[in-house]
């Protein structure tokens, strides 16, 4: 086996530098807010948030829809819970998040719609219509052909006009939501058009899925410049959502419509869609997909399982079992571990990150037949019959020989295991397809391994393994899809399925956690919510440590340690209230590193107690990877 390591030191001596700081002035730290109370010692705090959602129409008049429609689907609030657990019946971990919602519905003037209009027909690129527009002509029951030429316009910067343009309409961008409701049908200057991103190669095969996919030409975009998403139904039609579908309400044909919104032409009488279902959709499209998915969404992971020791790092490590010997190339030449270190680094900058590889040429017998178990190839007694199906081998074999794959790491370090298979069409038999999937224990819903899989034949669609292992390792710290999650009031876990189809455009937003394949980092959105995990998470487990620390007879013996977290504590409280939370998730961070330090100096566990209770379970944990989506196209 081969090993290379990687790592990044700046964040140690960023962090060396904090901590100095704040144990000399401890006092001027805290002196910093009023309002912030720091650490609890014990103490479960709920950190509690008002979030504007502002709705803004632009080429919507106020009487298209029913407005009480829409607000009978808005929220009052959100308290994100950790997704997987749930499914076995086990209430996780409470996150200590609460976001009460304000909204704020305007109504874009003339002049702001003349020039947003203008612009989108500036930008514009002629072109023919694309295959899914064609296909939508070829309906039976649909109100209208597209025509030639169509206008390709780049997503990001029409997101970018409509943010930096807000304040026009007084809408504030920064510290809140915003979705932008675009509707360009009906005014004169009006002409069939589509979104594009076209920015993005593939970092392994140079594949630029927005330029060469019709598949990928979108009707709504954001996450890339703020924290804003526009939603045009008079883009398209499109692929992603399925909308130019209008003769078959049920896709799969299970009975259930998969339910998805139309083209803004086919809300009309005869049409698809009842016109006064309008604005019952676009509440549906705020709450369900914005709001539930983008927003505010939960974590499918516990954010802190995947937490280093103080002064740990936190590493990636990929085991390449290389399956095609048929090639001279191997799996790690379409592995960029760079680019790997990167992105995640830039998701999560208060750790230091770093990655490592062994080459595993040939496979050793053991890890050759689990990926025959668990491709159905092979008719084998094995490990995954304590579970019941074939889709748990990969796990429990890995899981029972770990040592004898990942070992040699400082115990403070934490190892996110990536087993990776580089094989052929033929060797990945029934689970043809399957790019990876993160792995959970398959007892409570706690993060296990990371699997990824390529091939020649992958390679051939766009796809190599570090778009694969960024995306995989996203969820295994805790990120959901775009497309699927939870809703708070409700208690329901969801996908893009039967009622809740038009999830899918979530997809259309920057995330690498996204199926479409147009962008290889974690946009706004990711980066906010995966730091209100951390600074939510990290102060109450602060406060869990601290209780124990002022309980002992030598408390104060560490008390500039404790001054220090508390000094922390508040400074990440009053970057929460201020929206500036990569800072909000740093200072928190530390602050429980300084807590950590003073209990370990005492002879105090650090150990997370984490409460278990019994639930009513929200579903069977879906057993299933992250595939291909329109693979032909």
């Amino acid at each position: 086996m081969n090993r290379v390591i990687r790592s990044t030191q700046w964040r140690r001596l960023v962090l060396s530098s904090l901590v100095l700081a704040l144990l000399i002035v401890p006092s001027v730290a805290l002196a910093q807010s009023d309002s912030s109370p720091g650490l609890e010692p014990g103490a479960h705090v709920t950190y509690e948030q008002r979030v504007p959602i502002n709705l803004v129409f632009v080429g919507y008049d106020q009487g298209d829809f029913n407005m009480n429609d829409l607000k009978d689907w808005l929220p009052d609030g959100y308290a994100p819970i950790v997704r997987y657990p749930a499914f076995y019946g086990v209430a996780g971990r409470d996150m200590g998040l609460q976001f009460d919602f304000k909204y704020n519905i305007t109504w874009a003037n003339n002049s702001f719609e003349n020039d947003f209009f203008d612009y989108l027909g500036s930008i514009a690129t002629p072109g023919p219509m694309t295959d899914f527009q064609a296909l939508y002509n070829d309906q039976a029951s649909n109100v209208l052909d597209v025509t030639d030429p169509v206008g390709y316009i780049d997503a990001p910067s029409t997101e970018q006009w409509l943010m930096s343009n807000a304040h026009r309409l007084d809408v504030e961008t920064g510290m809140g939501y915003t979705i932008f409701f675009i509707n360009w049908y009906g005014r004169p200057d009006f002409q069939f058009h589509i979104y594009t991103k076209t920015d993005y190669l593939d970092p392994d095969t140079g594949y630029n899925f927005g330029e060469a996919r019709a598949s990928r030409k979108i009707i709504a975009w954001g996450g890339s410049h703020g924290r804003t998403w526009f939603y045009d139904l008079s883009a398209g039609p499109e692929a992603w959502t399925d909308n130019w579908a209008v003769d078959f309400p049920d896709l799969d044909g299970n009975g259930e419509e998969d339910y998805r919104m139309p083209p803004i032409w086919e809300y009309t009488a005869g049409g698809y869609r009842d016109p006064a279902a309008l604005g019952q959709d676009l509440g549906l499209v705020t709450r369900l997909v914005a709001i539930n998915l983008l927003f505010t969404p939960s974590p499918l992971y516990d954010p802190l399982v995947s937490s280093p020791a103080p002064d740990g790092r936190k590493v990636v490590h990929v085991e390449m079992f290389e399956s095609d010997a048929g090639r001279r190339e191997v799996g790690t030449d379409y592995l960029d571990l760079d680019f790997v270190q990167n992105e995640l680094s830039a998701l999560q900058p208060y750790f230091e990150w770093a990655t490592a590889e062994d080459l595993n040429r040939p496979p050793d017998i053991q890890a050759r037949r689990t990926l025959g178990i668990f491709s159905d190839r092979l008719s084998r007694h094995g490990c995954w019959e304590q579970f019941g199906t074939t889709f748990a081998q990969m796990f429990c074999h890995f899981d029972a020989n770990y040592g004898n794959y990942v070992s040699g790491y400082p115990a403070g370090d934490y190892v996110a295991s990536v087993f990776s298979y580089h094989v052929t069409e033929r060797r990945l038999g029934s689970q043809w397809g399957l790019l990876g999937f993160a792995d959970d224990n398959w007892v409570d819903g706690t993060p296990s391994y990371v699997f990824a899989f390529g091939a020649q034949e992958y390679r051939d669609l766009g796809y190599g393994f570090s778009d694969t292992t960024v995306h995989e390792v996203g969820h295994h710290t805790g990120l959901s899809h775009p497309h699927d999650g939870y809703d708070s009031e409700m208690g329901v876990d969801y996908g893009p399925a039967d009622f809740t189809y038009f999830a899918w455009a979530g997809d259309e937003s920057d995330s690498i956690m996204s199926y479409l394949g147009l962008t290889g980092r974690f946009g706004v959105f990711n980066q906010d919510n995966m730091n209100r995990y951390q600074f939510a998470g990290y102060l109450n487990w602060a406060n869990q440590v601290l209780a124990g620390v002022v309980a002992h007879p030598d408390a104060d013996t560490v008390q500039a340690y404790v001054d220090a977290a508390d000094a922390a504590a508040m400074t990440a409280q009053d970057a929460f209230n201020n929206w500036e939370y990569g800072a909000a998730a740093m200072y928190a961070r530390e602050a429980y590193e300084q807590i950590a330090r003073a209990a370990m100096e005492l002879g105090i566990s650090t150990e997370r107690v984490v409460p278990m209770r019994v639930i009513t379970p929200t579903g069977t944990p879906p057993k299933e990877g992250d595939p291909i989506r329109f693979p032909d196209n």
